[in-house]
């Protein structure tokens, strides 16, 4: 028993003494950003509250003289709610 557990301690701590094995870095791929003259091609506009460009994940939408607005969020859209003329002579300067 006395040499198992002598046997196992040195096991463990020549394991331990190993160099870690090197991993090749990977880089991240880029991230294409979308401006808003870029959505504007698209045919979508920006959210007209916070200017941030159109995402097909924007769940929250209205129309507003024939145009579909998205927003990013509830929020976006309540406060455009409250004055709609304002948000939108920004959005179409």
């Amino acid at each position: 028993m006395k040499y198992f557990f002598i046997a196992s301690s040195a096991l463990l701590i020549f394991s331990c003494n190993q160099a870690p094995k090197t991993t090749e870095k990977q880089e991240m791929p880029a991230v294409e950003t979308t401006t808003p003259e870029q959505a504007d091609i698209s045919g979508k506009l920006p959210d007209p509250v916070c200017q941030m460009p159109y995402d097909t994940s924007y769940h929250e939408w209205t129309v507003y003289k024939n145009d579909t607005i998205h927003f990013c969020s509830i929020t976006c859209k309540d406060v455009f709610a409250k004055a709609p003329e304002k948000f939108m002579a920004k959005l179409k300067k």
